[in-house]
């Protein structure tokens, strides 16, 4: 076993939390691939109705884990500061407490959601009485998952903190491809939807139980923890301030759709929901990352205050270099991507409208590194009042451009929110965290290349100066990047591996 320091330098080193990325990454991809692939063949197997009903429930299976109210976080949090003082063994109970105290609501939360299951399928349209009655008992059997998703969450939580990102995918890919092809072989062998549902409750078992034997390998302490009611408070006081900005987060990303439907029409919901939906698939990249820089942040600033700061910079420079280039082909090809997906008459209407967000994505990509370094030294209430106050301003600023200029409207009042949070919380981030406002003038000059050769990408003018511009920018970007935002330790690790570099 390494000696506490060489542990502690592995967890918080910035390889590290690169693997662990990785991994998250394909823990997403893979599944993803899956899913695209099967779904055809589902649609065949289930039928338009039960499929239907299928989606939904992988939607509510992916809800329960809301209910977590903050607990994997917290235990994240928890188990990471101890492993800096070499204490980690001192919070078992905590970790035992919080599983017991999550699976106990996800009891309740399951029942509650069976006792309601009858009344929501007797309302469904379109049905008859056989499937109608199948799917009742289908969604019976899925509410039998509640308290594994809600448990998952509090092992993900402590399997974090000890960075063991490689075994847990190991262990998500398959899983969750089973997710897919498990219902397809019992829709094909049994002919009956709550076989189906059953599936998806044994994955959930498996991936508890694999979940169970990772974190005893990271934490054989956890054996004999105990259920400790006091080890409860600073759990709540964390996970309270967690779930009042995971409440706000989904608020914040689809309150725009809601009121465009309600003051323009359902074509202009469509035509801004789209375009939105798909940027949104960006932010893949920077949950991957940041699922393993939080812990790495948490452990070393508690082992050295100002230590988190670097991978923080690190964090930001990866986020930002890795989807600039998607955001700028979003933002300059908008109109021909949308019309080789969607047809000419859907991107006339949507085209600027995806122009205007693919310039905001990356900044609320970028928001999670701040994010989650305010997490990390203990400062979740900050987050939360952010996105709190920010909402409460965006939303009489978004009923006014929509009145002014439509779903275009939307678009500006959304990607101004999500870049003044973002510089917001990097200024209280400057101010709580020791060490931030140093790598803020580091990484300053390539966050302003950024801005400016977005927004001017996002301006309609000729390809000539379109491709100058991008050029420039992109030029300009690459440049302060390497002078500015890494250290010369970092130039030399990212020069070492080279491919044409000489031995």
């Amino acid at each position: 076993m390494p000696d506490p320091k060489s542990r502690l330098s592995h967890l918080t080193g910035a390889r590290t939390v690169a693997l662990g990325a990785v991994w998250n990454l394909a823990g997403r991809l893979g599944p993803l691939l899956v899913a695209i692939i099967a779904t055809p063949f589902l649609l065949g197997a289930l039928g338009v109705a039960r499929f239907g009903i299928f989606t939904l429930a992988l939607s509510l299976v992916g809800m329960f884990g809301i209910f977590d109210f903050g607990f994997g976080r917290a235990l994240t949090r928890i188990i990471a500061e101890r492993i800096a003082t070499g204490e980690e063994e001192t919070a078992a109970d905590s970790v035992i407490t919080g599983i017991a105290l999550l699976g106990a609501l996800g009891l309740i939360g399951g029942a509650v959601m069976a006792g309601l299951t009858g009344t929501y399928v007797a309302h469904l349209p379109g049905l008859d009485g056989p499937v109608r009655e199948e799917i009742r008992r289908g969604l019976l059997v899925l509410c039998l998952s509640a308290p594994l998703v809600i448990v998952n969450a509090a092992l993900w939580g402590v399997l974090s903190a000890f960075q063991r990102f490689a075994a847990a995918n190991l262990v998500n890919v398959p899983i969750m491809a089973l997710y897919y092809v498990g219902p397809l072989a019992a829709a094909l062998v049994v002919d009956d939807f709550a076989w189906v549902m059953g599936v998806l409750v044994l994955c959930r078992v498996l991936m508890t139980v694999a979940y169970w034997l990772i974190c005893n390998d990271a934490m054989p302490a956890i054996r004999h923890g105990r259920i400790r009611l006091g080890a409860v408070v600073p759990m709540l006081r964390f996970g309270g301030w967690i779930t009042v900005s995971s409440t706000l987060w989904p608020l914040g990303l689809h309150l725009d759709r809601f009121v465009i439907a309600a003051t323009l029409s359902a074509s202009a919901t469509a035509w801004y929901a789209t375009p939105f939906d798909l940027i949104l698939r960006f932010t893949i990249i920077p949950i991957a990352i940041m699922q393993t820089a939080f812990p790495a942040m948490t452990t070393a600033h508690r082992a050295t205050p100002g230590a988190a700061a670097g991978l923080f910079r690190l964090s930001t420079v990866a986020i930002t270099a890795i989807l600039l280039p998607a955001a700028l082909i979003v933002v300059c090809f908008a109109g021909p991507l949308l019309t080789l997906w969607l047809g000419a008459e859907f991107a006339s209407h949507a085209r600027n409208v995806l122009r205007v967000l693919g310039v905001g994505v990356l900044f609320m990509c970028a928001d999670t590194a701040p994010i989650a370094l305010l997490d990390g030294i203990g400062r979740p209430d900050v987050n939360a009042k952010i996105s709190l106050v920010m909402l409460s301003f965006h939303i009489p600023i978004l009923l006014a451009l929509i009145a002014a200029m439509g779903i275009e409207g939307a678009a500006i009042a959304w990607m101004g929110r999500v870049i003044f949070s973002y510089f917001l919380r990097l200024a209280i981030a400057a101010r709580l965290a020791e060490g931030v406002a140093r790598e803020l003038t580091r990484v300053g000059p390539m966050l302003t290349a950024t801005f400016v050769t977005l927004v001017g990408a996002s301006i309609p003018m000729s390809p000539s100066w379109t491709g100058g511009l991008i050029a420039g920018g992109t030029t300009m970007f690459v440049v302060l990047t390497w002078r500015n935002a890494l250290s010369e330790e970092e130039r030399g690790y990212v020069l070492a591996r080279l491919p044409f570099r000489q031995p």
